[in-house]
């Protein structure tokens, strides 16, 4: 087998299992789309004008104690009931809690503007701006092995 087979082969069983678990598929796209908006904060300019930052208020407080709280306790139960599904939506919620904290965009407005590809149009080319389509092409086939593995699910 050929490195780029090996590679595709081992992808595609790290992200969907070969197209058989939509969880697991689902987990990867939001994560990598959570990725590429932190990367695109961090050295894309323009990111402020779509976050609209929620003011410090008891509302968020409570926000912020309630996220950290069911991030806890899933950490807790994980730890006891050791469940590899489970451990990925973790993962998850924690990358999301590291956005929130880091972009301070609770609205998740900068998150949805850039899941449209359309705004790179207008980008000047940049190593930022491949890294950001490296992002979108990934995501693109992952959603395409979403299609396959609900495909499949319904099959059986």
């Amino acid at each position: 087998m050929s490195k780029l087979k090996s590679l595709k082969h081992n992808f595609d069983k790290i992200t969907s299992n070969h197209a058989q678990d939509w969880q697991l598929v689902l987990f990867w796209i939001l994560l990598f789309e959570i990725v590429s908006s932190l990367f695109e904060y961090f050295f894309v300019g323009g990111s402020s004008l779509f976050i609209v930052p929620m003011p410090d208020s008891i509302g968020k407080e409570f926000f912020i104690g309630v996220y950290i709280a069911v991030f806890t306790w899933g950490c807790i139960y994980n730890f006891i009931f050791w469940n590899k599904i489970n451990l990925l939506w973790l993962i998850l919620l924690g990358t999301t809690g590291a956005y929130f904290y880091v972009t301070n965009d609770f609205a998740l407005n900068f998150l949805l503007h850039n899941l449209f590809p359309i705004h790179y149009l207008r980008a000047s080319f940049s190593f930022a701006l491949i890294i950001e389509l490296f992002f979108k092409l990934l995501i693109t086939y992952l959603i395409y092995q979403l299609v396959k593995s609900l495909q499949y699910k319904n099959v059986e």
